[in-house]
């Protein structure tokens, strides 16, 4: 068996891997720049860059095999070295230069794949218009190209200019500031490389990491993803452990019966009630759930201002999944109530409920247990919907809010839990097959 639950752990870990590809592809590549979405449509692109660079979002998507533009100033001085836009350029900006961390003096540029002497201008200034169109005046002549200059903030106070205007490629920007006669050394320009274990300083390391260790915090509000939980999971257990365990009771219950007493008025019923709550969307149970409460107790219809509040969309919860679970149940149960063993225990005059709850159900156990377990993952995340509509703060409506607010660090978190439990319960469901079934080997 030990060898089987480590084969397991195996491909445990590779599907968890797989789904956290799957999801950095999906929120990070796919959904284009988030920057934008935490700083404002109309931030300038120095502002982005900074955005990005602080959190991460600048680095190479999956390895590190790039190298960047720096620049170095040597004057030693207490201010932030930095680049100031000439008059009607945006040079300074596109290259969009940012501070190296826990320095003043070094500044780097986006990271490009094989960075040399012979790369455009256009790859560093991330292909965009270097001249500022909007100050340039309709006229009928032709507008006057401004002078590309490039202004250098350095830290001991003292600024300079470079003359950037027949500049083509990075070899070229690095000798024109490196011989500018303003700059007497005082900076450097180079081609920074990339050590060999920088390699995995990369967003999806980064992104991976930060989940494996739930040392994820919020865009938003800067919180860490393991306050959150321990705050929102008592809320969401509140609302999921009671739908679950009434739910599977009364399902069980009332499947039992109406297996047992198949062909008759009670099973007909039973099947035609199912049916009908399987046709009836989700969405609407809530709906008017909440509507009748609205009429009857206002108060108790939206949010926890009571502790009776969380009743309602539970009640709503059991009702809307009964449907579904009586007839996945009926239709096991159905294989057994008509077994041998069944008729010898009627034959007997054992009761009822010892046929269906000693004898039936323990050799049902099996398709039960693994419908029973595969709800564990949403025992512990919630019900995004339910969740979100009558105003529960738990992880469900959480992970509803990091979507709409791309807040990436905490969905990424709880996309990683939530494959983490589910994972784990698929292993559980297979020791619990040998414990129920000694039939089954695990090898």
């Amino acid at each position: 068996m030990i060898a089987y639950i480590l084969r397991r752990l195996r491909l445990a870990a590779l599907t968890i891997l797989g789904v956290m590809l799957l999801t950095f592809l999906l929120f990070r590549v796919i959904a284009g720049d988030i920057a934008a979405a935490h700083v404002g449509q109309k931030a300038t692109d120095q502002q982005k860059a900074d955005w990005r660079h602080k959190y991460g979002y600048d680095k190479p998507l999956l390895l590190n095999l790039h190298e960047q533009f720096m620049l170095t100033d040597a004057t030693g001085g207490a201010s932030p070295f930095h680049l100031k836009n000439a008059p009607g350029t945006l040079l300074a900006e596109r290259l969009a230069m940012v501070p190296v961390e826990h320095s003043r003096n070094v500044l780097l540029g986006r990271y490009i794949l094989r960075l040399s002497a012979k790369t455009p201008l256009e790859d560093l200034t991330g292909h965009e218009s270097l001249i500022d169109e909007t100050i340039l005046e309709p006229t009928s002549q032709p507008a006057t190209q401004p002078t590309l200059m490039l202004n250098f903030h350095l830290s001991d106070g003292s600024t300079f200019s470079v003359d950037c205007s027949d500049v083509k490629t990075c070899g070229d920007l690095i000798e024109k500031i490196n011989q500018s006669p303003e700059n007497k050394n005082r900076v450097h320009a180079s081609i920074r490389q990339r050590g060999a274990m920088e390699i995995f300083d990369s967003q999806f390391f980064h992104f991976f990491l930060t989940a494996l260790t739930f040392d994820s915090y919020s865009l938003v509000n800067h919180e860490k993803l393991t306050s959150i939980i321990a705050q929102r999971a008592p809320k969401s257990l509140a609302l999921t452990i009671p739908v679950m365990a009434l739910g599977w009771l009364l399902a069980m219950v009332i499947s039992s019966f109406v297996a047992y007493f198949r062909g008759t008025w009670l099973d007909k019923l039973g099947v035609f009630l199912s049916v009908l709550g399987m046709c009836v969307p989700y969405l609407a149970f809530m709906i008017y759930g909440q509507w009748l409460m609205f009429k009857i107790a206002p108060s108790h219809a939206y949010g926890l201002m009571y502790r009776g509040n969380i009743y309602v969309p539970i009640a709503i919860a059991v009702i809307a999944g009964l449907g579904g679970s009586v007839r996945f149940y009926r239709t096991v149960i159905l294989n057994e109530v008509h077994q041998d063993y069944v008729r010898t225990a009627r034959a007997k005059g054992a009761g009822l409920a010892t046929i269906l709850f000693k004898h039936v159900l323990k050799n049902c156990m099996l398709p039960i247990l693994t419908n029973l377990i595969l709800t564990i993952p949403f025992l512990i995340m919630g019900n995004l919907l339910l969740e979100s509509y009558f105003g529960i703060p738990g992880l469900g409506d959480l992970m509803l809010s990091s979507i709409n607010g791309r807040d990436e660090p905490i969905l990424s978190g709880l996309v990683f839990l939530t494959a983490l439990i589910y994972t784990l319960a698929l292993l559980i469901t297979d020791l619990c097959y040998a414990v129920f079934d000694p039939r089954i080997r695990l090898q």
